[in-house]
């Protein structure tokens, strides 16, 4: 059993990828001075683990992952998709790269209003 916390996104209200760094930095609680950019979001994201670092106000022991409840993803623009999907595989191959276990995982939750 994976020992885990989790975090719901739902990116039926992202429309731009400006709305998508708010929506980053809200729920994570970046620093003030978070880039919004891709390479930002990965360096922020890298640091869940590491709560001294003062990039993320939402944390995950070394054995833990956070799960990413990603509702209504097939919404999203692809662009922003493909940024999403990016900087999740990038902050755990920086973690497999350095012998740790990835800390990010993806659920994928799709509820339609109907």
């Amino acid at each position: 059993m994976i020992n885990a916390k989790r975090l719901s996104i739902d990116f039926s209200k992202i429309k731009t990828i400006g709305d998508f760094h708010d929506e980053m930095n809200e729920l994570f609680g970046f620093p003030d001075f978070y880039g919004k950019n891709v390479h930002a979001l990965i360096d922020c994201l890298s640091s869940i683990r590491f709560p001294s670092d003062g990039m993320t106000k939402i944390h995950v022991d070394m054995c833990e992952v956070l799960i990413i409840e990603a509702m209504n993803f097939s919404v999203l623009e692809k662009e922003i998709m493909k940024i999403f999907i990016f900087s999740v595989e990038a902050v755990n191959q920086r973690s497999i790269l350095k012998g740790r276990s990835a800390p990010l995982l993806i659920e994928f939750i799709e509820k339609h209003a109907y």
